[in-house]
């Protein structure tokens, strides 16, 4: 059975984090399937996040999230409220950062980092359509464009090898520890 692209994307962020040549501690938080018969029946609590990571005396709690889109539904589907609370609750604590790290697949595999507060500053702005913002992208009340992560977050850069993407962690590590901590 082929892997789902989402998939993919995280085992080559986490191959990237074991090949960076740099001590970093990588735990993925592994997705319980339930299967669809059963959903109604049986209860599994929710992961908080996909990832943790630490570095250079930082916390990086991580959802991971990949789409062929260029814009991320702010749709419960696809962002979950439980996953935003976790990621704003990790980051009120000293040396913690966290975010959401989006993959836009198409049309030339971009990675970016956003930043719990800052992807939180933009949906309110957003779904509440505040006319006066920062924003010089367009703001879509129910995304997040890949021109507004271009804005507010940061790009990890990445080149494909033959089949998968190897990604600059030192690099995002050194500029997310100077922006964000």
């Amino acid at each position: 059975m082929k892997k789902k692209e989402g998939k993919v994307f995280e085992d080559n962020l986490q191959k990237s984090v074991e090949q960076c040549g740099e001590k970093i501690f990588f735990t993925r938080i592994k997705d319980v399937f339930i299967p669809p018969d059963l959903r109604q029946r049986v209860k599994v609590t929710k992961n908080d996040y996909d990832c943790m990571m630490f570095a250079r005396s930082h916390l990086f709690a991580l959802e991971l999230k990949s789409t062929k889109e260029n814009r991320f539904s702010f749709d419960e589907s696809i962002i979950k409220q439980h996953q935003i609370d976790k990621l704003l609750e990790a980051s009120t604590y000293e040396d913690v950062i966290s975010g959401f790290v989006m993959n836009f697949r198409e049309p030339e595999n971009r990675v970016f980092f956003v930043p719990i507060q800052e992807f939180v500053d933009y949906q309110n702005v957003a779904q509440n359509q505040i006319k006066e913002h920062k924003y010089i992208s367009k703001v879509n009340k129910s995304s997040i464009p890949i021109g507004i992560c271009e804005e507010i977050g940061i790009e990890i850069k990445g080149f494909k090898k033959r089949v998968n993407w190897h990604y600059h962690i030192k690099q995002f590590l050194s500029e997310a520890i100077k922006k964000f901590r």
